[in-house]
C-alpha cells in the first residue's frame, strides 16, 4: 500500500532530511508491513489526484495551513477553496482520508475563521481521525463535531532519532557548566507561543544558587524572536544561550546530558515532541497543565503548573528541586520507551487499511 503523507515541506520524509522525526520513524515502521510513505504534494490538484490514484490509497494529513494559507485573506480564501472542492474531488475517486491532529489550530494564525472552516471541512470528509490523547479526542468533537472513528493513538518516543553517547561530565565541560550546578534546559523552536521570555523571567526570579538556564533555540521560524531571547538571555549571567539555524541531531546529546530537568513553558500546546524527546534521554520536565501534557507528564516524570497562574512556573522550577530527580529520571526513560513505534505503526497500518 501506498500513502501521501503530508508533512514539513522538505523533500522527503527519512531521518536524514531536515524535518520533524517523526515522519521517519513512523515510515521505517510502516514499511516492514508493505506500507510506503511518501511525501505528498501541497498543490493538490485534481489532475495529480487523478494520475496517482490507481497507486495511491491513503491521503495522510498533518497540518492543514500548508494547503491554504498565504500573505493575504483574499489568496487564502481562494486557496482554501481549491483545497475544499479538490479534497471532495478526491473522495469522489475513492481515496481513504487520515488527519492527525496534531494541534487545535495553527500557531501562528493570521487568518483564524479559514482555519476553523480547514478543520470543519476535514473533520467531516475524513474516514478517520488519530488524536495524540483524550483531550485531543475531545476536542475534535467539541471543536470539530467529529464523533466517530477517531482513534486516539500517542506521539511516539525519539529514542531511535537522536544520538546519546556523551556523558554528562564531558557535555557539562563542552558547555562551560560546573559538576555541581543544578541545570534546566529549555531546547526546540524559538517561537513565540514557547513562551521562553517567560522562563527567563520566572528561572531569574528564583533565588538559588548553582542552577543554571540552559537554551538551545533553533532561530529559523521565527528569527526576530530568537533575536529578543537572546538579547534578554545576555542580561542575566546564570542563563547560557545557544541558536542555531538548525541544529544537527548529534548536537542534541551535549544539551540533554547536561541537564537535570527539562522545561518547556508552552503558552499554547497540543503534542509536544521536545518533551517526549527529553523524556526519551532520561530527563524529568516542567509542563503547563496544557493540551495532551497532563495525560504525558504523571507526577512520576515531572512537575506541572497552572499556566494561568501568575507563579505558576516559577514556582515549579523550585518543586521539582525538592524532588527525588535521579528516581524521575528512571521513570521518564520507561515512560519514553512506551511511546513505541512499532505498536503505534500497527494501529496505524489498521486504519490505513480500514480496520477500525
Amino acid at each position: 500500500m501506498n500513502v501521501a503523507f503530508y508533512w514539513e515541506p522538505v523533500g522527503g520524509l527519512t531521518l536524514q532530511h531536515r524535518c520533524n522525526p517523526y515522519a521517519g520513524l513512523l515510515a521505517a515502521e510502516l514499511a516492514k508491513d508493505d506500507i510506503h510513505l511518501e511525501l505528498g504534494d501541497y498543490a493538490f490538484t485534481k489532475s495529480w489526484l487523478e494520475d496517482n490514484r490507481a497507486r495511491i490509497g491513503v491521503l495522510h494529513f498533518h497540518w492543514l495551513h500548508f494547503f491554504y494559507r498565504h500573505d493575504t485573506l483574499e489568496t487564502t480564501v481562494r486557496l482554501y477553496g481549491q483545497f475544499a472542492e479538490n479534497l471532495a474531488y478526491a473522495k469522489k475517486l475513492g481515496y481513504r482520508v487520515v488527519w492527525t491532529l496534531h494541534n487545535l489550530y495553527p500557531h501562528e494564525r493570521p487568518f483564524p475563521d479559514v482555519d476553523h472552516l480547514a478543520r470543519l471541512l476535514v473533520s467531516r470528509l475524513a474516514d478517520h481521525v488519530i488524536a495524540h490523547c483524550e483531550f485531543g479526542r475531545r476536542k475534535a468533537s467539541e471543536l470539530f463535531y467529529r464523533n466517530h472513528d477517531i482513534t486516539i493513538l500517542p506521539h511516539g518516543n525519539f529514542i531511535e532519532a537522536f544520538p546519546n553517547e556523551v556523558s554528562r561530565a564531558d557535555a557539562r565541560q563542552e558547555l562551560g557548566i560546573e559538576a555541581e550546578d543544578f541545570v534546566y534546559l529549555y531546547f526546540g523552536n524559538a517561537r513565540t507561543y514557547k513562551g521562553i521570555e517567560h522562563l527567563i523571567e520566572a528561572f531569574a526570579a528564583v533565588d538559588a544558587p548553582k542552577t543554571k538556564l540552559l537554551l538551545a533555540m533553533r532561530n529559523s521560524f521565527n528569527p526576530k524572536y530568537g533575536e529578543e531571547i537572546v538579547e534578554q538571555s545576555g542580561m542575566h549571567d546564570r542563563v547560557i544561550a545557544h541558536t542555531s539555524e538548525y541544529f544537527p541531531e548529534s548536537a542534541f546529546q551535549t544539551f540533554l546530558n547536561a541537564a537535570d530537568v527539562g522545561v518547556f513553558p508552552f503558552s499554547q500546546v497540543m503534542t509536544s515532541g521536545s518533551t517526549i524527546q527529553a523524556l526519551g534521554f532520561g530527563l524529568p520536565v516542567v509542563v503547563p497543565n496544557l493540551g495532551c501534557l497532563p495525560e504525558l507528564v504523571t507526577d512520576n516524570v515531572g512537575v506541572r503548573y497552572d499556566a494561568a497562574a501568575a507563579e505558576g512556573l516559577a514556582q515549579a522550577l523550585v518543586e521539582i528541586r525538592d524532588l527525588d530527580v535521579d528516581e524521575m529520571a528512571k521513570a521518564a526513560r520507561a515512560k519514553a520507551e512506551s511511546l513505541d513505534w512499532a505498536s503505534i505503526a500497527a494501529s496505524t497500518a489498521r486504519i490505513y487499511r480500514g480496520e477500525c
